[in-house]
């Protein structure tokens, strides 16, 4: 699934594609994607609507249209948006096509089909995965006093309760991995076992994991592309996600393989405690 920074690059990416675009045409292949209104009210109500803004909160992208009309997209495991121009060949696996002003088609491609699109008319339907989120990694409000009280009281392992939005919104497995592993942490500590001093470390590693992937427009193992459709950089440069079995690149350990909070696991024995 891609994570914040996969949804920030694609945020950049299609941006300057789609910003002061009005749709002309909505071409829904897939209706069940869409989950507010109805698919006919969704592309009746899009037509002849103006691009003002275009948005990221956690893992979702808000168009914003300037008339108390969003449409929030959530890309989920396999899903992308991707731009090209009118003529160019049609990219794999699209559902929802967009015919924007400018000579631009924005595309809703999924191959595994659980991307998901709401449109809010005057918030009049709330979304709780939306609503909800906690603080973003690289902001003021993920602090040491932030998190010390919620793992407090959490006996949950580390890396399920940071896998939690409504705890650090955008950060999902690849980062989580990464996060712990740069702070010295195991995945599998009971929230309430850190120190001040560890959770000082973790989000210093979540931010700087974050910032990375950011930095490298995202990961790519399978399916991710932004919105011009290139791929990531990001997965020449992680430290144990996907590299079970690999030596621990600041000590040489084999990394470990395993489960926590039901989630693929990789970490280095040696290095994080």
């Amino acid at each position: 699934m891609p994570e914040l920074p996969e949804i920030e690059q694609v945020r950049k990416t299609l941006t300057p594609h789609v910003l002061n675009k009005i749709i002309k045409r909505v071409e829904i292949r897939l209706p069940r994607m869409i989950k507010h209104p109805s698919p006919e009210a969704f592309a009746d109500i899009l037509v002849g609507q103006c691009i003002r803004d275009l948005k990221r909160k956690g893992k979702y992208l808000t168009f914003e249209f300037g008339t108390n009309i969003k449409m929030i997209a959530h890309l989920r495991m396999t899903g992308a948006l991707i731009v090209t121009d009118d003529g160019a060949p049609e990219p794999e696996y699209a559902k929802i096509k967009f015919e924007l002003t400018g000579g631009k088609m924005l595309w809703f491609c999924d191959i595994r089909t659980f991307g998901t699109l709401h449109l809010v008319i005057n918030d009049d339907v709330r979304l709780p995965g939306f609503d909800n989120l906690g603080p973003e990694p690289g902001t003021k409000e993920l602090n040491v006093p932030y998190l010390q009280e919620v793992l407090k009281r959490r006996k949950a392992s580390i890396k399920g309760i940071i896998l939690d939005q409504e705890v650090v919104a955008g950060l999902g497995n690849i980062y989580a991995d990464e996060a712990l592993a740069v702070a010295g942490i195991l995945p599998q500590r009971p929230g309430d076992s850190l120190n001040e001093k560890e959770i000082e470390k973790l989000i210093k590693a979540i931010n700087k994991v974050i910032k990375q992937g950011i930095k490298n427009h995202g990961t790519t193992f399978r399916n991710y592309k932004d919105g011009n459709g290139n791929q990531g950089r990001n997965q020449d440069y992680l430290m144990v996600y996907g590299r079970k079995g690999k030596p621990c690149k600041k000590c040489g350990a084999e990394l470990v393989g395993t489960k926590v909070a039901g989630r693929g696991t990789t970490y280095c024995a040696e290095c994080q405690h």
